[in-house]
């Protein structure tokens, strides 16, 4: 993908692609897909990102610890990339994580 996102449209990119998912889980996934290195200064802002978008409506929690982006949520998402794209995206990452497990 793109470097031309921000941070905040990176992780609502990335909730959306592996959804629903743990906090923990975006940050992980977050650091794969993008290509940077996962620290505390990363994990910090993750952080304050989930907050703040739980906060404004945009994340729903489904389990304990879990979530999935609202509707107003999804309309975001999709307005920085395709769901064509998405959809490769996930399916990238699933191929990746099935090969690391082998």
């Amino acid at each position: 993908m793109e470097d031309r996102f921000s941070i905040a449209d990176r992780y609502i990119l990335t909730m959306r692609i592996i959804q629903p998912a743990r906090v923990q889980d975006v940050l992980r996934a977050y650091a794969e897909m993008w290509d940077v290195k996962e620290d505390d200064r990363l994990k910090d802002v993750i952080y304050s990102l989930h907050e703040k978008m739980r906060e404004d409506g945009l994340l729903v929690d489904v389990r304990k610890g879990t979530y999935l982006l609202t509707a107003k949520g999804m309309e975001i998402a999709a307005r920085f990339i395709k769901e064509r794209e998405i959809d490769n995206r996930r399916l990238f990452l699933m191929k990746r994580q099935r090969r690391l497990y082998q």
